[in-house]
Parts: C-alpha cells; structure tokens; sequence
C-alpha cells in the first residue's frame, strides 16, 4: 500500500484530507500519512488530523510515498510540485468516489477531483489540477497544467483552460471559448469570449479589469 503525504496543511490540506478519506482507492492502494508545511505547528488549532511530519525542503522521501499538493496559490504550488518531483516524488490524483467521470476521461498526477465533480466525456485534466466541489465540465474540454477550478463553476464542451489559469466559485464558461494561461475570471462571472493570457476579467458578460 502506498501512503499519501498532502503537502499544506492549510485550509485545502485539511479539505484534502477529507477527500481523500471519500477517495476512490483509500484503503486499499494508499492511506493518509501526513502533511508536509513549513509551519511544524499548521495544525495545532484543529483536532482529529494526521500530523505534519515534515517541510517540502527538508523531507526524506520514502519509497512507498506519493503525494498531492493542496495550496491555492498557483505559484505555490507549481514551485513546491517541481522541487518535489526533481528530488523523486510521484505524485498522484485524488479523485472523490461521488466525482462522475465519464468515458474517455484522463486526469493527470497531482490532480484533485473533488466531490459531486461531473467530468462529462473525452475531457482532459493536466496534472497538478483543481476541480472543485460541484463543478461540471463539458466534453471535449481541456485543462491546462496547473489551473483552478473553483466549487460550482459550469465549463462548457470543447473549452481550452490555459496552464496556471483560475475559474473563481459560481462562473459559467461558454462552450469553445479559450481561457488563456495564468488568467483569471473572478467568482460568478460568465464568459462569452475568448480571455487572453494573463488577463483578469470579472462580471456578466466578463469584462477586462486593472
């Protein structure tokens, strides 16, 4: 049996310790070791977790490991990720077993699928991806390395999330449309068009800002 190690103990580790308990293959290919945090005491406030047993940097890898990132910062998470897997970790997808995915559906290592998620058909999740609760993706979809999916958000068939790119919580992607990389559409937004790299666009229909 392999043993997880979630790597933040912040509010997404201790959400991802309860997906995972809900997970499709806990208890038989892996259970819960431990959080990995820079703050030894992330989780002194809170009861019933696994303990933080080390630092990202300073951790010894061990050979029935595997991991899964759980920060929301993006750049967090792509640096901590890289150091990790250039020092021998594998990282894994954690997918709720209430998640529906449908046929022809890949999802990358270090990808979280959380509960009540649809992955209709043929979609695409790249590795080191956030899908979260209640959010539906339409077929022949595309996500990008790296981006976020916020809890409740529509993405329509044949859309194309760039890497690093951000969907906030309740926004509704029109079909075909692109998201470009590391952009952002602010929390209840609808797109209609297209959203070029690096932009941040917020509203109904969603608009540029700054």
């Amino acid at each position: 049996m392999k043993h997880l190690v979630i790597v933040g103990a912040g509010g997404f580790g201790r959400e991802m310790y309860g997906a995972a308990l809900e997970s499709v293959g806990y208890g038989v290919e892996f259970d819960v070791k431990g959080f990995l945090d820079a703050k030894p005491d992330a989780l002194a406030r809170f009861a019933g977790y696994p303990t933080v047993i080390g630092s990202p940097d300073g951790y010894e890898i061990a050979e029935d490991d595997v991991f899964v990132t759980a920060l929301g910062n993006i750049e967090s998470r792509r640096r901590c990720a890289e150091k990790l897997e250039s020092r021998g970790a594998r990282f894994v997808a954690i997918v709720h077993r209430t998640a529906t995915i449908g046929p022809n559906v890949t999802i990358g290592e270090g990808s979280f699928i959380a509960p009540h998620v649809s992955l209709t058909a043929d979609v695409s999740v790249g590795r080191h991806v956030s899908v979260f609760h209640s959010s539906s993706v339409g077929h022949d979809s595309r996500l990008g390395d790296f981006s976020h999916v916020y809890a409740q958000c529509s993405i329509g068939g044949s859309v194309i999330l760039g890497e690093g790119a951000v969907v906030y919580p309740g926004s509704v992607v029109a079909p075909r449309r692109k998201v470009g990389a590391s952009s952002v559409v602010g929390a209840g937004s609808a797109v209609f068009v297209d959203v070029d790299p690096g932009i941040t666009v917020l509203g109904n229909p969603a608009m540029p800002i700054g």
